[in-house]
């Protein structure tokens, strides 16, 4: 479908409501496909390209909203995720020009409003960002509380509405929609403890802070590179932001931005899914132009099951252990630096397929396990706790969340049909194990996968794998 200037979406309820039901048109046509999969084929001599970080162009859309010069963006994923925040900028009354797929040009200039639309709330979380930006702009902001976003665990919004208040915002909830106002001071420096480092919250204060009157201290906040990209992203526009020791940033607020050229990191989250792909069906895949840095705690344990790699100018070379299967190994999901919690879903396809016995802990989200079920009906032999299966310092412990699994490797798998869950990575880990999958997998509900991975049929078939898009 050809894409349309999202300009044609500027400021008027009339021109929402089409964009609204354009949307539900594209989910409708994505609900009427599968994606059918004939699996136990070895994934093996392809490469695959990486596109831009949906976790970054997010929020750098957002932080555009900070000036009213403009933004250009380039490498950026042609992902439904980028949409629906393109259509948020477009709702408040910027400009969006879609220079080409992956180059877009961001305007805020002509921002006159401060209400972000219900419907767009109910998409995607990431609409609390642009409280920062429109409580500069008009000293009020008002976001409906609906937020959308992947199903996961408990994700409240209640740290990002704390530093918000604590930098001046008054907040109150009216009838299921955030009202914020500002007083004549407007928003001021802080010191902010999180009481977790929260990715995107760390990113809505510092955004926030950015413009806001005096120094803001935020400690134990979150160093992803995709924030850090965010943070160079703000240098760039003019920004007076450092990063300390112990994960704690010092924003002196300035009282006007510019702005910037930038482009998008590789999305390790992708790099991972694919690499995972070749190596759970014992093949390998050359990941291209996706530096080493962003991959490297994912590489450190494929080398421990076995698994060889290679990185050089050309990219990341990952390959599975000749003659043998990988071996079982213990993971725990921390922040970063550590294993990614994004990662430990294609990652669980792995420990099916490694011998021996196999042991998770994810310490980040309390609900991210319940994709098991659906591996156990394939053949897997997983089995879940609440107790700690680790030494990591984990906030869910003694709570009764079920968080760690201990996996029985290897089980063959058998395909089946699925509607995917609305967790992405899990779809996506369905994904994987219906290319482990002797016979036939069908998978529904595929628009999840399509708002953060794009174009993942022709790149799975240019890998090697045996897949298609299918009428329902």
């Amino acid at each position: 479908m050809e894409r349309r200037d999202v300009d044609l979406l500027r400021v008027s309820a009339r021109a929402v409501e089409r964009s609204v039901r354009s949307n539900k048109k594209d989910a409708t046509l994505s609900k009427e496909q599968l994606i059918e999969i004939r699996g136990g084929k070895k994934l093996s001599g392809g490469r695959v390209s990486i596109a831009g970080s949906s976790n970054q162009v997010t929020k750098c859309i957002i932080a555009a909203l900070l000036t009213d010069e403009p933004v250009l963006i380039k490498g950026a994923p042609d992902v439904n995720e980028r949409k629906i925040v393109e259509e948020l900028f477009a709702a408040v009354g910027g400009k969006v020009e879609i220079l080409d797929e992956h180059t877009l040009r961001l305007t805020a200039k002509s921002v006159d409003t401060e209400e972000i639309p219900l419907e767009i709330c109910r998409r995607n979380r990431i609409s609390i960002l642009a409280a920062g930006p429109l409580l500069h702009r008009f000293g009020k902001a008002r976001i409906h509380g609906s937020l959308g976003g992947d199903k996961i665990g408990k994700r409240p919004v209640d740290f990002h509405i704390r530093g918000l208040q604590e930098m001046g915002a008054e907040v109150t909830l009216v009838d299921g929609c955030y009202e914020m106002t500002l007083g004549a001071e407007g928003l001021h420096g802080a010191h902010l403890v999180l009481p977790f480092p929260s990715v995107m919250t760390t990113e809505n204060l510092i955004i926030a802070a950015s413009r806001a009157k005096g120094r803001t201290i935020l400690e134990n906040a979150a160093i992803e590179p995709e924030v850090i990209e965010l943070v160079k992203m703000l240098q760039k526009m003019g920004a007076d932001i450092m990063m300390n020791a112990n994960r704690t940033y010092v924003i002196t607020g300035v009282e006007k931005l510019s702005g910037c050229e930038l482009r998008c990191m590789p999305d390790r989250n992708q790099a991972v899914s694919f690499a995972a792909a070749a190596l759970a069906t014992g093949g390998d895949v050359l990941l291209e132009k996706v530096p080493h840095d962003p991959v490297y705690s994912f590489l450190n344990y494929i080398q421990r099951m076995g698994a060889e790699f290679r990185v050089n100018s050309e990219g990341v070379w990952v390959c599975a252990p000749k003659g043998r299967p990988l071996k079982a190994s213990h993971m725990e999901v921390e922040v970063h630096p550590g294993f990614m919690t994004d990662w430990q879903q294609p990652f669980m396809i792995l420990f099916t397929q490694a011998e021996g016995l196999s042991v998770l802990h994810e310490t980040i989200f309390e609900d991210r396990l319940g994709y098991t079920k659906f591996l156990n009906q394939m053949g897997a032999n997983i089995s879940l706790f609440s107790s700690c299966l680790g030494e990591a310092t984990c906030r869910f412990k003694g709570k009764n969340h079920v968080h760690s699994a201990i996996i029985q490797g290897p089980t063959p798998l058998s395909g089946g049909t699925f509607v995917l869950p609305t967790d992405i990575r899990a779809g996506m880990c369905l994904v994987i194990a219906g290319l482990v999958a002797s016979g036939t997998t069908r998978l529904s509900n595929i628009q999840e996968l399509q708002r953060k991975y794009d174009n993942i049929v022709p790149k799975l078939q240019a890998m090697g794998a045996d897949i298609s898009l299918v009428d329902a």
